[in-house]
Formats: C-alpha cells, sequence, structure tokens
C-alpha cells in the first residue's frame, strides 16, 4: 500500500479522531507463510491459539531443545508460527478507506490478516479514562520515535477484553462486517442474529 499521508499528517489526523473512532479488535494472521517483518513482530508479543495451540508450541519446545534441529530452530520455528492461528489484540481505525492499526503504527493487510472480534472503543472506555495523545521515547523507553497512541487509566480493562476474546474457537473472518460498521453502515444481517 502506498502511503497518502506522511507520518506527521498521519498523527495529526488520528489526534484529531474522537475516542468512538477507535476499535478494540483480535486480529487473526492467516495461515500462509510469514514475510520477515510479521515473523519478526509475531516471534516477539503474539499468543498462538486455536486448535493446534498445544501441538504448535510443544514443536516449537523440541526445535528448540533438540540437539540435531537447533541449528535449524529459526526457518522451523518460523514455519511452526506460518501454520498456527496466531492472534493479538490492538486498536484499529479507519484513515480514509483503509483500516489503520494504531498499536503497530502501520496500516492493515487483509490478505495477510482477518479480524475475528471487534467492539467500538467506548464500549469500555469513554473520554474520563482514556485519550488519543502522543507518546514519546523519553517516557516509554520501548518506543523507537514520538508515537500517537490512545493511553488508558485502567488497562486492565484492556487486558480483560484481551483476555475473554483471544482465546475463542470460532476465527469466522469479520473483517468486511468491521469495514461496514466503521464506514457507517449497520452490521450485516447474520451477524445481529449472532
Amino acid at each position: 500500500m502506498n502511503k497518502k499521508y506522511s507520518q506527521e499528517e498521519l498523527d495529526q489526523i488520528l489526534l484529531s479522531k474522537k475516542l468512538n473512532e477507535f476499535y478494540l479488535a483480535i486480529i487473526e494472521k492467516r495461515q500462509e507463510l510469514l514475510t520477515d517483518e510479521e515473523y519478526e513482530a509475531i516471534s516477539r508479543n503474539s499468543t498462538i491459539d486455536g486448535d493446534n495451540k498445544d501441538e504448535v508450541e510443544d514443536l516449537i519446545k523440541t526445535i528448540k531443545t533438540d540437539e540435531h534441529l537447533k541449528d535449524f530452530s529459526d526457518v522451523f520455528i518460523r514455519i511452526m508460527y506460518s501454520l498456527a492461528q496466531v492472534r493479538y489484540l490492538t486498536i484499529l481505525t479507519m484513515i480514509d478507506d483503509d483500516v489503520y492499526d494504531i498499536g503497530s503504527t502501520r496500516f492493515e493487510d487483509f490478505k495477510r490478516n482477518k479480524i475475528i472480534h471487534f467492539d467500538n472503543l467506548t464500549t469500555l472506555y469513554d473520554e474520563s479514562n482514556a485519550r488519543v495523545r502522543y507518546a514519546t521515547p523519553e517516557e516509554d523507553p520501548s518506543l523507537k520515535k514520538r508515537t500517537v497512541l490512545v493511553d488508558l487509566d485502567d488497562e486492565s480493562i484492556f487486558y480483560a477484553y484481551k483476555n475473554k476474546y483471544i482465546h475463542q474457537e470460532e476465527s469466522e473472518d469479520l473483517t468486511k462486517d468491521f469495514l461496514t460498521e466503521v464506514k457507517g453502515i449497520p452490521r450485516t444481517k447474520n451477524r445481529q442474529q449472532g
């Protein structure tokens, strides 16, 4: 995707958005080989969930410790992550017709990922306990640059949401429902019945 805006312009767009324009979403990586960038991000901070979770985690442990396999562990583990149902919680918003992942500071690629659960951020937070603001590397050493984020007074609600939904068995692709709702059209009929 070609960026339509500079990072500074994206930051200003994000800062001007109201909380109800942000959505908590559980994203699942589609089961195909990962790019270098995806693998690096996933291996650092994602949760493997789904039917094959225990099997994948056991295989990764075996690969890391087996005398004959450990030299090839990076290649094997990458394949395991590609085949696993890897999920993570993030905050999404729309910029024009594209979905922006505020946690990863990038546009979502729905050829590689799918949304399997989402809720408007204001179902859990409002202006009294959350705000959109700049964060700097001086404030948070894990940041590499000045970043726009949603600042939450009580992050336990955020993690409770993650724990509730990241382990869901069903992984129906709700990406189209998300795009429909966020663009101002009610959710599809079958989603309302579900």
